[in-house]
Formats: structure tokens, sequence, C-alpha cells
């Protein structure tokens, strides 16, 4: 049998979405070196146009007009009204998408964003293609663009997102409670004591980590002056992705507490190892990440949509707090740190929820497909060959 080759697909580099997809192709290549694994941003196989006016309208509407936002996500009548428009842009993009599929020939495709999930479904359900498709979803709800008759398998983070696809009329066995994709950096050991000494902190000292994603949003100043004020002797890791305006700010400061502002990075494993509490937007991978390390959450300020879905479903689970507003965030967690046991608890049901090991079962599924499409492939050679 041929060396297998496998196709992920995303959109955007700067997403939870291309994480997962990294996570699963660094998985790929560590139990299967021989595999050929091309993973590409689906927007680069679209009208430079489609490109700019998706991702602009998307930040745009959750920067300036999230309730706009939360009312298109997810919305019956707004998935009716854009289902002919996008089957036509499917249909208008399918020439450069068959080129990446000649291309690449692919014995399985995986996608860990809605909109190549469903350009390649549309694909097959138009053109008869064959190839196994996977859907991976990196937040806890499913919304309505990935619904699919032509996906074979769905990738979910729990049993009550298999729940919701069963309700739409997925049968049970297309849908795995695999998790979300993380890096197989989160399952391997770390010296905690290591860490934060090269970081400058005490290791017996309560460490805040405060991330705001890559680009450092979500009213991060606020947040770290707020905790900065808080009367127990603690400290603040502070992750700026990004952000430079974020970083001169810092530059300028003088805290009561130790703050450790860092800029990318790719160390987030042993940050979380070092902290005691997250407080952060609840986006689906670092939500995946802090389960994987049994790490509190607090919740502040979900974006309409995926992140506010996320919120429920933690918080239904207990594996989270809300802070209610940002003014609430520093009361929020001088409340966990008086209440140890709140913490105890919190990390016993992050462990319940964690899946850390998803990228490989997530990978094993995508070996089993392509040997499955080879085997197929190979019997109708075969038979083609075969003489009348």
């Amino acid at each position: 049998m041929a060396g297998r080759r496998i196709l992920l697909m995303y959109i955007t580099t700067s997403s939870g979405h291309h994480r997962a997809s990294c996570a699963i192709e660094q998985t790929i290549k560590r139990l299967d070196p021989g595999a050929t694994v091309v993973a590409v941003d689906a927007f680069q196989y679209t009208s430079r146009f489609v490109r700019s006016a998706i991702s602009h309208s998307y930040f745009s509407l959750i920067r300036h007009q999230p309730d706009v936002w939360e009312y298109l996500y997810d919305n019956p009548t707004v998935h009716r009204r854009v289902q002919q428009l996008r089957t036509l842009l499917h249909r208008y993009h399918a020439g450069k998408f068959r080129q990446l599929l000649e291309t690449v020939r692919p014995d399985v495709i995986a996608c860990t964003q809605a909109y190549p999930c469903g350009v390649v479904a549309d694909f097959k359900k138009h053109y008869n293609y064959r190839t196994p498709l996977i859907g991976v979803l990196t937040d806890y709800a499913p919304h309505l663009y990935w619904f699919h008759d032509t996906v074979d398998v769905y990738v979910v983070p729990s049993e009550q997102v298999k729940q919701r696809f069963i309700t739409r009329g997925v049968e049970s066995q297309r849908v795995r409670v695999f998790g979300i994709p993380i890096d197989p950096q989160f399952t391997e050991p770390v010296d905690r004591d290591a860490v934060a000494r090269s970081l400058g902190l005490d290791p017996g000292r309560p460490t805040l980590l405060i991330m705001g994603g890559g680009g450092g949003f979500g009213r991060i100043r606020e947040i770290v002056t707020s905790l900065d004020s808080l009367p127990y002797p603690c400290q603040l890791v502070v992750l700026l992705g990004t952000n430079r305006t974020l970083r001169t700010w810092f530059q300028a400061q003088h805290f009561r507490h130790r703050v450790v502002p860092l800029g990318y990075t790719s160390d987030v494993h042993r940050l979380m190892e070092v902290a005691t509490i997250l407080v952060s937007k609840p986006g689906g991978m670092t939500t995946s990440e802090a389960l994987a390390k049994q790490l509190p959450l607090v919740i502040v300020n979900p974006i309409p949509g995926q992140e506010a879905y996320n919120a429920r479903f933690l918080l239904s689970q207990g594996a989270a707090v809300q802070a209610a507003s940002i003014d609430m965030v520093r009361q929020t967690v001088r409340d966990l740190l008086e209440n140890p046991a709140q913490l105890e608890v919190m990390r016993k049901r992050d462990a319940e929820l964690a899946h850390p090991n998803a990228a490989i079962d997530t990978a094993k599924l995508l070996f089993a497909l392509a040997d499955y499409h080879q085997e197929l492939t190979e019997s109708e050679a075969r038979l083609t060959r075969a003489p009348a």
C-alpha cells in the first residue's frame, strides 16, 4: 500500500482552527513519518474579494457590533437565506479547488473550520468525489454551517455536541467524541518550578495567567490594573500576542505585584503548568488546553456566538466561573483565591472533561479512513484491469 496522503484545511493562520490543524499535522508526522501531509488555508483557494469580505466583516462585527454578530451566528433564517449564495460561491471556486485535489491526491481530508468543510462537502455532492471527509470542531457547540450529508465523520469535543448532531439527523456512528485536538506538548511533563524561576516568579505564590488571544485583544490593560490591586501576594503573567501598543504600555507601568508581559509565545503549555488561575476569553483551543492542564478558568468578555456557547458549556459543567463584567474580574479571582476547595473542584472537573489525546485519536481515525480509501481505490482499479 502506498504512503498515506492527508489534506488538512483551515482558514487564517492566526486562528484556533489553524492551531488544531497544526496539532493534527504534528501528531500524524510523529505516528506515521512516511505520510504526506498537506495543510492549506482554504481562503487561498477563494477570490481575494471573498477572502477580504469574510475576514473584514467578521472582525468588524465582533469588535464594533457584537450584537449583530450574535443575531447572525447560528440563525436558521440567515442560514437558509445565504445557502444558495454559498452554493454559488463554492461552484465558482470549484476550479481552483479541483486543481488542489488533483495536485495533492488525498486519501482523506480533514477540515478544522466550517467554511472549508462546506466547500469540500459541496464538491463531493456535486462532482461525486468520494475521498473521505472529516469535520473537526474546535468549539463546544456546532453552528448550522457544519451540517452536511457528505461529511463522513465529525470529531466533536463533548457528548452534548454529539447529541446536537444526532438531533439534527446525523447518524450516531458518524460522530466521534474525541475532543478538540491540541498540541501534543500539553500532554508532556513540565518542571513547574524551573519554568517559574526562568520567568523570575516565586513558585510558592499564586500565579495568574492572563490571555487575550493572538492579537492581545480583550481589555487586558483594565484587567491587569484591576488584578494588580489584589491584597494578596500574587504574580501575573500576561500574554500580549502581537499587540505592540500593549507592550509599550506595559513597559511604562509600575506595578504593585510582579507582572511578566510576554509577546507571542509557543510556551503556553509551560505557562499553564505554572499558573494557578487562567483569566481569558473562552476560545475553544484555549479552553481545551486549560482543561488538559487542569487549570481553573475565569471567563471574561466572551464574543457572542462561539465563545458565548463555549462559556455556557464550561459554566454548566463547573469547569469555569465568569466575571459578570471587567470590573468584577478582581472580585471573581479574589473569591477563588480565598476558596482553595472550589479551585480543587474545578481542577477535578477539568480532568473529567479533558481530552488530551484528541489529536492522537483524530490522527488514527484519519489513518483508518485513508487506508480504507486506498484499499477501495486499488480494488476498483483491479476490477477495471480484469479481462472480461
